[in-house]
């Protein structure tokens, strides 16, 4: 490996091609102590990680085997290894030393050499499922696909948060169901003699603080520590970094706008938090994005300014121009996959590229209608989710297999997976072998069969002949009543409130699917025919699986770290984008469930290094649908008038004014419908104006402001905000427990505080 001086090592990178703007640089040259780095979107991140890394070896004379950089997949960690490997004078036995990988395959690494080589073999997901399946039923539960999943995914965000069955403290009944599950779950495992893969994360820390010897071995091995995508860790993986990292040595690098995995245990305030954590910690903020046109870069940035919780940053573009971001506002699901699918085709035409066309849903039944019309015009395409085959969700699965049983009711399979959809008491072990034998004798069809079983008690019979004639009277209706006739009078509707009311999930959500697959069914004259387009759609999507070929298709989560010339962001009605669970959420976690989902539409938005397309459709399931919230903090569609205030106070560095009409704005705590001066200007002006009249009023701690409802208030503090944002102040009024924390100027344009006197 090449030794070199700074200058050398910067006029080395410099000669391959890589400038680094005086951010990127200063965090390459941090090398002792903690660093925070907050990179935005297309801020060059991978570039300063890997530089940072070369520079450590070759300049700071660090040996490689000391290195320890963590990645959240194995490709981030593969194409580490590989950007440093093409480093100048680092060479292949340099990266081959240094630690690389996933938080997952660095713990298991530790917890083998700690065990010589030793560990309980890992489970796979479908042996995990069986174990949760069959505990399930051993409860007396159904223990089917959906609670199986459900309760494995409870799991695995219990054990991110490292609780285990003995620390859940449960009252209510389904909490008491699962603690139980959980720890049956956990003896099961014992007694294999095996581990799921969130024990990895578990088991070393277990290890880390059970174990002292080992503790201060990889202290001493791991001298410095980077970890990438900070904003994404959970809280196991937080503690163990903590331990090893008792050095101090360590640089963390993340973007908390780009903070979207709470759902899976991962905690933003652990970025944030950071310099609390460790004081004088050196902090860069890489606020250049290298990717998008100046009008994207403005246009999401005026949406994420309005969360609360972040560091204050001004991204900036590189002053590239180009096509300001549109909205457009179709009449429906189908009006919007035809406007999008028109311009794709022509951008097609022109020579673009597929794969840097990409289409970007919150949820996965979005995409339906654009998936049905790609394959209607024949257009390739590649869906990236593994669970995003709409027609393969199992609610919608249920309903197909109806239909089937409707034209075909010789199917066992399709008996079996629907006999209680809705509840009839008849479960398959106890008539299967007895259906079997009668088919094989007397030649009937499975349904007939099933009528026949002597085993049956009377209430069972007459479920059995009440699905006969209904399936028999479904093969006559269109698609579209057909539907109608199994959510309503078979009762499957009946079902998922059940359902819902049983695992504790919302209503709401599980009968989505069905809501837009009525839409789905329309135009469809026979049932035979929609089936057939079923089958034509997951043949397409079966046949480019992983291709990457054509338009790209993909939610908002798995967009993070990609970058395409043309984006467009689907669906953005209220509802779905914030979706109803975020809103619905309870008590102090509202407004952190509520900013998460302004950070997903703000990754898809920054997604574009071009063109930027947001669609909200104007009716959507077949009903009225109000535009996303998030929609008016854009700029791109403007309120009315009449505005509702509410105050909520500061956001950091943003006018909490600059959201009139929204979820979070200017005022009291107490709300009333006005209409505030400038509510039709963008936010950006409104501030600019509130600046120019009040930005050198001078002001200091102990004088007082007159508000328009609270009346008086001292001024104990005054904070000017980054850039040009003006000041906030916060301000103590009789009466109340908390000082009022306010934007200053904008408080004052908007008249609620009138000029200040001496006190």
């Amino acid at each position: 490996m090449l030794i070199l001086s700074e200058t050398g090592f910067f006029e080395g990178i410099a000669n391959n091609g890589i400038r680094l703007n005086p951010e990127q640089r200063e965090a390459v040259r941090h090398v002792a102590g903690p660093l925070v780095v907050f990179a935005g979107p297309g801020s060059g991140k991978t570039t300063v990680l890997t530089c940072r890394a070369a520079y450590m070896m070759q300049v700071a004379r660090i040996p490689a085997n000391q290195l320890l950089i963590v990645t959240f997949t194995r490709a981030a960690a593969e194409e580490m290894q590989t950007r440093l490997g093409v480093m100048p004078g680092i060479g292949e036995q340099a990266v081959r030393a240094t630690e690389i990988g996933t938080f997952h395959s660095v713990f298991l690494r530790m917890l083998l050499q700690q065990n010589g080589g030793r560990m309980p073999q890992l489970l796979e997901e479908t042996e995990q499922r069986t174990l949760i399946r069959n505990l399930l039923r051993e409860a007396g539960e159904d223990g089917d696909d959906e609670e199986v999943a459900d309760t494995l995914q409870k799991i695995g965000l219990c054990k991110n948060n490292l609780i285990l069955p003995a620390r859940i403290k449960a009252t209510k009944p389904e909490n008491q169901k699962f603690r139980d599950l959980y720890a049956g779950y956990e003896k099961a495992k014992a007694r294999m003699d095996r581990w799921d893969f969130d024990d990895i994360l578990v088991e070393c820390y277990h290890m880390l603080t059970s174990n002292p010897l080992a503790l201060a071995y990889y202290q001493r091995k791991y001298r410095y520590i980077l970890v990438d995508e900070f904003q994404d860790t959970n809280l196991a993986q937080y503690e163990v970094i903590k331990l090893l990292a008792g050095h101090g040595n360590l640089c963390i690098v993340g973007d908390d706008d780009q903070s979207i995995y709470r759902f899976r245990g991962a905690r933003v305030e652990f970025l944030l938090d950071f310099e609390s954590l460790y004081p004088g910690a050196e902090k860069v903020i890489l606020a250049t994005n290298y990717r998008s046109t100046d009008p994207v870069i403005e246009t999401s940035s005026r949406l994420i300014m309005h969360n609360r919780k972040r560091q204050s940053k001004h991204i900036k573009g590189t002053g590239r121009e180009g096509e300001r971001p549109v909205l457009i506002r179709p009449e429906g699901e189908r009006d919007e996959a035809e406007q999008i699918l028109t311009q794709v085709e022509a951008l097609l035409a022109s020579g673009q590229e597929g794969r840097e066309i990409v289409v970007l849903y919150r949820t996965n039944i979005q995409v339906r209608a654009v998936i049905d019309g790609l394959v209607q015009r024949n257009l390739p395409f590649t869906l990236h989710d593994s669970d995003g085959d709409f027609y393969r969700r199992w609610q919608v699965r249920d309903v197909l297999t109806y239909f089937k049983l409707a034209l075909e009711p010789d199917d066992l399979d399709g008996l079996t997976a629907i006999i209680n959809r809705p509840k009839r008491y008849l479960y398959p072990e106890r008539w299967v072998d007895e259906v079997h034998h009668i088919r094989r004798e007397q030649g009937d069809s499975y349904l007939e069969a099933l009528q026949k079983v002597a085993s049956l008690e009377p209430y069972q019979r007459q479920k059995v002949e009440q699905l006969a004639k209904d399936l028999h009277k479904l093969r006559f209706l269109s698609p579209s009543s057909a539907l109608q006739m199994i959510r309503k009078t078979i009762g499957y509707d009946k079902y998922l409130e059940e359902y819902a009311q049983k695992s504790g999930n919302d209503l709401k959500a599980a009968s989505e699917p069905l809501e837009e697959l009525e839409q789905a069914v329309m135009g469809h004259g026979t049932i035979a025919n929609f089936l057939q387009h079923v089958a034509e759609v997951n043949e397409t999507i079966r046949r480019s699986r992983n291709k990457g070929e054509g338009i790209q298709l993909m939610t908002m989560h798995k967009a993070k770290g990609l970058e395409f010339e043309h984006v467009y962001c689907i669906g953005l009605v209220e509802e779905m984008v914030p979706h109803s669970k975020a809103i619905n959420v309870e008590g102090d976690k509202k407004d952190a469930a509520y900013e998460e989902e302004r950070r997903l539409l703000y990754v898809g938005m920054t997604r574009a290094k071009r063109f930027l397309t947001l669609s909200a459709p104007i009716r959507y399931h077949g009903g009225k649908a109000e535009p996303s919230p998030f929609l008016y903090e854009t700029a791109l569609l403007q309120r009315p008038k009449k505005v509702e205030l509410k105050s909520t106070g500061m956001r950091d560095g943003v006018p909490i004014g600059s959201q009139l009409g929204g979820r979070y704005g200017l005022g009291t705590g107490r709300t009333g419908a006005v209409t505030a001066p400038g509510s039709m200007i963008s936010p950006q002006d409104r501030l600019k104006l509130a600046l120019e009249k009040y930005g050198t009023l001078s002001l200091t701690a102990g004088d007082t402001l007159q508000h328009r409802e609270l009346g008086t208030g001292v001024i104990e503090e005054i904070k000017p905000l980054s850039g040009d944002g003006g000041r906030r102040v916060l301000l103590r009024f009789e009466g109340r427990d908390k000082p009022l924390d306010v934007h200053l100027e904008l408080s004052m344009y908007l008249e609620l505080m009138t000029a200040p006197v001496k006190a």
